[in-house]
């Protein structure tokens, strides 16, 4: 298939990492300089381009901060990356000789696939002295069309953490995952007999509305999503109607060690 229409994406990361030094002497820990960092202690403050313009923040030609006998700091990085996915479109064919004359229907595609993170993955330092505490912070996705055309589709997280707690999705999801599935084979008619209206989208927020329905009018319950614990979850997704504009999707995420 080729590109009807395509999305744009915008994914931002904004994480506080608290680490300590649990040795009895001075450690230096490299940070990366392609993250936006502030670095928070008692004392002073650093910045990602202090540590990269800084000899003083430098050792071995290598950025980062010097960590006293048992300190603690807190470590902010923003991420910012951005990705353009293409919506597929429905291939005719035929010559115009009268065959083919309609070719199928639209079904909202999901046009993006989650990655994971972890405390690990975030901090993967081979040093026994220096640890992870924890982290916590928000993650914002805008997904904007390319043009002001009517565009259908599905988005689902950008980023699940494996050992986080997420909550505050807002806006709240249309659905989970495998009911995203079902969703699609009801919305084309070959699993279950359409029995009501399609659901109208919330024009408003160009999301689809959250109710005991799906789109097709077949009862379900409402649909939840369960944080308690890191994994114990189901895939959010939200299905997108647009005519133009961007659509924000935020929601926060903690980790500790002692899991409070």
């Amino acid at each position: 298939m080729k590109a009807a229409s395509s999305v744009d994406s915008v994914l931002t990361l904004n994480l506080n990492v608290t680490v300590v030094n649990t040795a009895p002497f001075p450690k230096f820990l490299v940070l990366n300089p392609s993250y936006v960092i502030t670095v928070y202690r008692l004392n002073d403050n650093e910045t990602t381009s202090e540590l990269v313009s800084n000899p003083r923040l430098q050792l071995n030609g290598n950025p980062g901060i010097w960590l006293m006998p048992y300190e603690k700091v807190v470590i902010n990085l923003v991420s910012v990356r951005t990705q353009t996915y293409s919506l597929p479109q429905v291939s005719c064919g035929g010559e115009g000789d009268g065959s083919n004359l309609a070719c199928g229907s639209v079904v909202p595609p999901l046009v993006n696939s989650p990655y994971s993170l972890s405390a690990r993955s975030i901090f993967p330092v081979l040093d026994g002295y220096i640890k992870i505490l924890g982290y916590g912070g928000k993650i914002t996705f805008v997904v904007t069309p390319t043009d002001n055309s009517p565009t259908f589709f599905a988005v689902t997280l950008p980023v699940v953490f494996s050992d986080g707690e997420i909550s505050d999705m807002d806006p709240s999801p249309t659905m989970t995952y495998d009911e995203y599935k079902d969703m699609l084979y009801e919305y084309s008619g070959f699993q279950r007999k359409i029995r009501g209206p399609v659901q109208v989208m919330n024009t408003s927020s160009n999301l689809f509305q959250l109710t005991p329905k799906l789109l097709t009018g077949v009862q379900i319950s409402v649909p939840t999503v369960d944080f308690e614990t890191s994994m114990d979850y189901e895939l959010p997704v939200w299905i997108v109607y647009s005519t133009g504009g961007s659509i924000e999707i935020s929601y926060n995420v903690k980790w500790s060690v002692g899991g409070g």
